[in-house]
C-alpha cells in the first residue's frame, strides 16, 4: 500500500510545479494577458475628467461720484448801447443855464457829463438833502396845518431848455434816482442837482 502513496504525492507535486512555471512565465515574458489584479496593477489610471471652467463675473466698480462743484457766476460781459443814445430835454433857470454853458466852453466835458458829474455828487451827498436844500420856504405857513410841499417852486428850475444825450441804460439810472428822490418828473431833478453842483451863485 505505500508504494501507491508515494505515486500520488509525486504527480501533486508535479502539477504544482507546472502551475507555479506557468503563472511566472506569463508574468514575465508577455505570453498571456495578465491576471485582473495584475492588470489594474500595471496600467495607470485615466485621468479623472476635468470640472467644466465657470466663467468669473466681473466685480462691480464702485463709482464715486465727483463733488458738485459750485457754479461761479461771471460777470456779464458791458453792453454798449451807444447806438440808442437820444438827446432828452429838461428845463432849467437863466442862471442855472448860464453856469452851465460856462462850465462846458472851459473844461473839455459835454453836456452829458456835466450831467452825469451833477448826479453823481448829488448822489454822494444824500439824493434826500440835496431836494430838502432845493425848497424855498412855502408862501403859506401853519402851525396847526401841514402844508404840502411844493414841487413847482425849486431852486434851479426855470424857462430854459438844455439837452444832454444819454443812452437807454443811462436814463433809466436817472430815472430810478428821480423815483428814489420822491420828485414828479425828469426835469426837476437835473435842475436841482445841476443848480448844487455847477460852480456859480447859487439860485436864491
Amino acid at each position: 500500500m505505500t508504494p501507491p502513496k508515494s505515486k500520488n504525492t509525486r504527480a501533486d507535486e508535479n502539477d504544482e510545479q507546472n502551475m507555479s512555471d506557468e503563472g511566472v512565465g506569463n508574468l514575465f515574458s508577455g505570453g498571456a494577458a495578465p491576471s485582473t489584479a495584475l492588470a489594474g496593477w500595471a496600467t495607470p489610471p485615466s485621468p479623472a475628467p476635468a470640472a467644466p471652467v465657470q466663467p468669473v463675473a466681473p466685480r462691480p466698480v464702485a463709482v464715486v461720484p465727483a463733488p458738485a462743484r459750485e457754479a461761479v457766476e461771471e460777470p456779464a460781459p458791458a453792453h454798449d448801447d451807444s447806438a440808442t443814445a437820444k438827446p432828452v430835454g429838461f428845463y432849467v433857470s437863466s442862471n442855472v443855464a448860464n453856469r452851465f454853458r460856462k462850465l462846458g466852453k472851459q473844461s473839455d466835458l459835454t453836456h452829458t457829463q456835466i450831467v452825469f458829474l451833477a448826479v453823481e455828487a448829488a448822489v454822494e451827498k444824500g439824493l434826500a438833502q440835496v431836494v430838502e436844500d432845493a425848497r424855498r420856504a412855502p408862501k403859506f405857513q401853519s402851525k396847526l396845518f401841514a402844508v404840502a410841499p411844493d414841487n413847482s417852486d425849486l431852486r434851479g428850475l426855470g424857462p430854459v431848455q438844455l439837452q444832454y444825450k444819454p443812452t437807454r441804460a443811462q436814463r433809466a439810472v436817472i430815472d430810478g434816482l428821480v423815483s428814489e428822490a420822491g420828485l414828479p418828473d425828469h426835469t426837476k431833478f437835473l435842475a436841482i442837482v445841476l443848480d448844487q453842483y455847477l460852480p456859480g451863485r447859487r439860485d436864491a
